[in-house]
């Protein structure tokens, strides 16, 4: 029991830290645009996305789901857009760089460069440039566990450590509180507040259905379904649901009823890339249940009551 305790305290303290953990911004960076050479525009691309990836910023594959953007304009040099006195009259073109804020939806930072040709002085002239557009931006943009994405993906794979306490009742009545199991698991977020919930679980069942018997030992194989409704309370993602299992002794010592009733909710707490579960259920068998000895063969029927509660990790894939 100790050891169980101090792997679950192990496992929430390392989650948590890992909560406190940053990431990187990530930047999209768009094909530069203009009236420019095509040769030029594919080597500033290139310089750019070097310099997001030197500043340790990350490339966003798409500007719907990056922090910020940055766009380059190619010009020729000319006196309408020609930059103050101090810009040398002898070059050609202007490369205008623009840094927008996707959360505030604006541009937040301007910068230019001019040249001739790309040479070693445009070169250093565009780290320049980069540097002062990258600084002003922070590091990281947000902790994980501030941002809502992680409520919002379309199928999370679901791990539980199960405590699974079974009631057991014939002509004598017992409970077996030592049933421990685990469960795998994965929901389907087709809609935004209702899921679908289908996994399997593996526990132990040890049976007392009348007086001075014996306890029977067996391992059961449960395979639940369920309908469940999303919400999102503050931080948190709350899941109440309803549904069934499929029952098969897997040591053949007991005859569970095939079918049974669940009921349960699961609480969402976002910790490290994942999220920390904690799902209590309870189950009813639609029938009842039997011994499974050729003597024994349906004289000692009994029903099945089991509590579920289970403490697990899911992660998120495919934003929804």
């Amino acid at each position: 029991m100790k050891k169980t305790t101090f792997f679950l305290f192990f496992i929430l303290a390392g989650g948590f830290l890992s909560a406190q953990s940053y990431r990187e911004t990530r930047i999209y960076v768009p094909p530069i645009d203009g009236e420019g050479y095509i040769d030029d525009m594919a080597w500033f691309y290139k310089q750019i996305t070097g310099e997001i990836t030197l500043q340790h910023r990350s490339l966003g594959k798409s500007r719907r789901f990056s922090d910020y953007v940055i766009t380059g304009k190619l010009m020729p040099l000319t006196g309408e857009n020609m930059p103050p006195s101090e810009v040398p009259p002898d070059h050609e073109h202007i490369l205008n760089v623009e840094l927008f804020d996707n959360s505030l939806n604006e541009v937040i930072g301007n910068q230019y460069i001019t040249y001739a040709y790309p040479d070693e002085i445009t070169t250093n002239g565009l780290s320049v440039i980069m540097y002062n557009l990258l600084s002003a931006i922070p590091d990281v943009v947000e902790l994980y566990g501030a941002e809502d994405n992680w409520r919002n993906k379309f199928i999370y794979l679901n791990l539980n450590f199960v405590w699974n306490p079974r009631v057991y009742i014939g002509s004598y009545h017992s409970v077996n509180i030592a049933g421990v199991g685990a469960e795998v698991r994965v929901d389907v977020h087709f809609l935004r507040f209702m899921a679908l919930k289908a996994g399997a679980e593996v526990s132990q069942e040890w049976v007392t259905v009348y007086q001075n018997q014996p306890g029977i030992t067996d391992m059961i194989l449960d395979f639940p379904v369920s309908v469940a409704f999303v919400l999102r309370p503050g931080n948190l993602m709350l899941e109440p649901y309803i549904g069934g299992n499929w029952n098969v002794s897997l040591l053949k010592a007991t005859r569970p009823h095939p079918f049974s009733w669940n009921a349960g909710v699961q609480l969402g707490i976002k910790v490290g890339a994942g999220v920390l579960t904690f799902d209590p259920r309870f189950a009813m068998d639609f029938g009842k249940s039997y011994i499974n000895t050729p003597k024994q063969a349906d004289r000692y029927p009994y029903w099945r009551y089991s509590i579920h509660l289970g403490i697990g990790y899911k992660v998120g894939f495919l934003k929804r």
